[in-house]
């Protein structure tokens, strides 16, 4: 009963800011997402609105690049998405279905998410230009190397699209993500969002959990320049790792 009550507390709550976020989206976003911008830090608010509506207690843990950098981070649910968001004005790069989406597909093509082309042999090329091309515009940008998401287990990190930092000679800085529980596992088994699990069903369970907390980790960036994409990749992969180790 009582978990009932709580998913029927956390969607009406949700609903909400989701209205919210319609409403904020036709009057402040525009498709893009300047770091020290109103649409920035409606934004934030937006996304720390939907963790609270959810439950989810963050913690942060280091400091973010504060220069326009390409951020690069493990993938363990759609709730990763709203941690990054909460904290810093970034757009994301996403899979092109994304903008199909009913309502979601038009908030995310508002707040400036980026689109990775499918079925053409050039859709690396045309996602690493429209990256560096956002850099260089002194945005923010986090893509999740790993392609899909995981069950805790760091996946390898895919170096094709850490040309778009080398070409913009920008900072690279990778982030770790958990959900770590109260048995030590460092999953929350509710936020996994693997297999067959449709998103209706991931949400769910997100809603009837109880004490939820994320941890977000920015841990030590590094220059882009006289290295290659594969040579990020397993820096990145590394870092995030040693601290999955740590956490262990």
């Amino acid at each position: 009963m009582k978990t009932r009550i709580r998913i029927i507390y956390r969607s009406s709550f949700l609903f909400a800011i989701i209205i919210a976020g319609c409403l904020f989206t036709v009057f402040f976003q525009k498709g893009h997402m300047p770091r020290q911008s109103r649409s920035a830090r409606i934004t934030r608010w937006w996304h720390n609105r939907v963790l609270g509506a959810l439950g989810i207690k963050l913690s942060i843990h280091g400091t973010p690049v504060d220069s326009a950098s390409l951020f690069v981070a493990n993938h363990l649910s759609w709730l990763d998405i709203h941690l990054i968001g909460s904290h810093l004005p970034v757009r994301f790069l996403s899979k092109a279905e994304v903008q199909n989406w009913p309502i979601f597909g038009w908030l995310a093509s508002r707040a400036g998410t980026l689109y990775i082309p499918r079925g053409s042999k050039t859709a690396s090329e045309q996602a690493n230009f429209i990256m560096q091309q956002t850099l260089l515009d002194d945005q923010h940008v986090v893509l999740f190397p790993e392609a899909t998401t995981s069950d805790g287990s760091i996946k390898r990190f895919h170096g094709r699209l850490m040309q778009s930092a080398i070409d913009a000679q920008c900072l690279l800085q990778p982030i770790a993500i958990r959900y770590p529980d109260s048995d030590g596992n460092t999953v929350h088994e509710a936020v996994l969002y693997t297999g067959n699990t449709s998103f209706m069903q991931s949400a769910k369970n997100v809603m009837a959990a109880k004490n939820i907390i994320a941890e977000l980790y920015f841990l030590k960036p590094i220059d882009t320049q006289n290295k290659n994409r594969d040579e990020l990749a397993r820096y990145a992969e590394e870092q995030v790792k040693a601290l999955f180790n740590m956490g262990e």
